[in-house]
């Protein structure tokens, strides 16, 4: 059964390590060919660089820059800690991979509260938008 087949895929801390892998799981249809596959992070660099690479590009032009509403795999800078940016961006989500976190150790020792933002509040978030927004 090809369980994604048409769907609209959003997947938050799509350029992450995590997020980047399953984007790419994602593109290859195993489990169905998604309408939409939509990357949601804070990093525009990163996204900049998966949309070259998913492009086969070197480098952005225009039409690469403003081609991004008509691709399958598109990108939506937001953070899953600002919940108003998190529900515009499930809108027209059937689907929601939550990738979104903190997870180098140090990092997340030396700044603990950045962690629980993002790993504990931006999961929260998620569930409460899905809940009111249903």
């Amino acid at each position: 059964m090809k369980e994604l087949e048409g769907k609209r895929i959003l997947v938050t801390g799509g350029t992450g390590s995590l997020g980047k892998t399953l984007v790419n799981r994602l593109l290859t249809g195993e489990m169905g060919t998604p309408e939409k596959i939509t990357v949601f992070s804070r990093d525009e660099a990163k996204q900049h660089y998966m949309r070259l690479e998913y492009l086969n590009r070197e480098t952005a032009t225009d039409d690469v820059i403003y081609q991004n509403s008509k691709d399958r795999l598109n990108f939506r800078i937001g953070d899953v800690r600002d919940y108003s940016a998190l529900v515009a961006a499930m809108r027209d989500a059937d689907v929601i991979f939550n990738a979104a976190a903190l997870k180098q150790v140090p990092s997340c020792e030396y700044f603990p509260f950045e962690a629980i933002l993002t790993n504990v509040y931006g999961a929260a978030n998620i569930v409460r938008a899905v809940r009111e927004n249903n």
